[in-house]
């Protein structure tokens, strides 16, 4: 098969949309499928160094400056890529960002949207662009598009529910996750210098977004200190950019470690490498991920491959992703997110068992997996032209 998947999403960071189009673009090339990607023009040497000694890959540039919802953007989405495609005798095109909208479509289009968070949780998205333009938007892009795909059961129903998006168009398809990181002690001991770690750690990852809910994990993180004892550090990993809404959010966090108490043994390492993380996971009593809303939650599955017990909550995709193999609590419960806690602590069989069904559930995310379940939709897609056309 030709597959045309958009890359304009790319610009420097590797997040989880990158992930999937880097792996999936791999997997299609080392199995004999073209692949055309279209990164920005000014990303495109860092795109073809990522994918270096990929077979059966080309690369189209586009001279853009944002991927945002936009009229431009949208233009491109029906002129351009739709030409491009059209020219290579493409079988389908893949949008694998949450929008596109291909009024003029000359080639099946797949639209891959991740989760609907903004319409729970604005964030950094303005009232105004909220509710007349990325609402109406993704309606529009769903109506637009041939399928659409999504990761997880919940974000299905959420997004057939609150887009009014017909069922069974919407299909499926996991994230996969990254095979772990070998273990290095001298990075270990490195971590453990840097951060303080003696003592013994609980990890968060995931950064300071209002639906991450962090504030209320620290102050859970307080209870457990007095309630169990506990020694050591809570860590809390993730990038936090210069935005007003980041620095609000920082300003936020800071006074919940202030009201809490917990100057000193609440740490924001900020960024960390996948090699990092890794070494921290290992190393942490458990993962706790008490997020408000996840439409996947890849942090849940890299712990559990790492082989370190979860906390994470009852609600939206997290049960989902879980699997039966961690333990669940009501986010928006303060004092429920210290006992899951306190439990794992003092409950080392407890920890054994979720270490051992964690990693056994994580071993199926795998980007094969995905890859291969893109290629059989692209597929039906082709069929559906061939047959239209008999």
């Amino acid at each position: 098969m030709k597959i045309v998947i958009d890359f304009r999403k790319y610009d420097g960071v590797i997040g989880g949309v990158e992930r999937g189009v880097i792996e999936i673009s791999k997997h299609l090339g080392h199995a004999g499928h073209e692949v055309v990607l279209l990164p920005k023009a000014s990303r495109l040497r860092e795109v073809e160094g990522i994918l270096a000694g990929v077979p059966n890959l080309a690369f189209v540039p586009l001279d853009v400056r944002s991927h945002v919802m936009s009229l431009h953007n949208a233009w491109i989405d029906s002129t351009w890529i739709q030409d491009i495609a059209a020219g290579l005798g493409a079988d389908v095109i893949h949008f694998p960002y949450n929008w596109s909208f291909p009024f003029r479509k000359r080639t099946p289009c797949v639209l891959t949207i991740h989760d609907v968070i903004p319409l729970t949780f604005r964030e950094a998205m303005g009232l105004l662009r909220n509710r007349l333009l990325y609402r109406p938007g993704m309606r529009l892009a769903c109506r637009l598009n041939d399928v659409v795909v999504t990761v997880s059961q919940f974000s299905k129903e959420d997004m057939a529910r609150r887009l009014g998006v017909a069922a069974d168009k919407i299909r499926v398809i996991p994230n996969g996750i990254r095979p772990p990181y070998q273990r290095r002690p001298k990075l270990e001991a490195e971590l453990t210098r840097t951060f303080g770690l003696q003592k013994g750690f609980i990890l968060y990852v995931g950064g300071i977004h209002e639906r991450k809910n962090v504030p209320r994990l620290i102050a859970a993180f307080a209870r457990l200190v007095r309630n169990a004892k506990f020694p050591g550090n809570l860590i809390i990993t993730g990038r936090v950019s210069g935005a007003p809404y980041q620095e609000r959010m920082r300003q936020v966090c800071a006074a919940a470690v202030k009201r809490a108490g917990m100057e000193g043994r609440v740490t924001f390492a900020g960024f960390v490498t996948d090699e990092e993380l890794d070494s921290l996971l290992r190393r942490a009593v458990c993962l706790v991920y008490p997020s408000l809303y996840e439409g996947f939650g890849i942090p849940v599955l890299e712990a559990m491959n790492a082989g370190t017990p979860v906390l994470t909550s009852a609600t939206t995709a997290l049960p989902e992703v879980a699997g039966g193999a961690a333990v669940l609590v009501d986010p928006l419960d303060e004092q429920a997110i210290a006992a899951g806690m306190e439990r794992l602590l003092k409950d080392s069989r407890l920890r054994a068992e979720l270490a051992r069904q964690g990693r056994r559930w994580a071993a199926s995310f795998t980007w094969d997996r995905t890859a291969n379940a893109y290629l059989n939709l692209y597929r039906e897609l082709a069929e559906r032209v061939v047959t239209a056309r008999s």
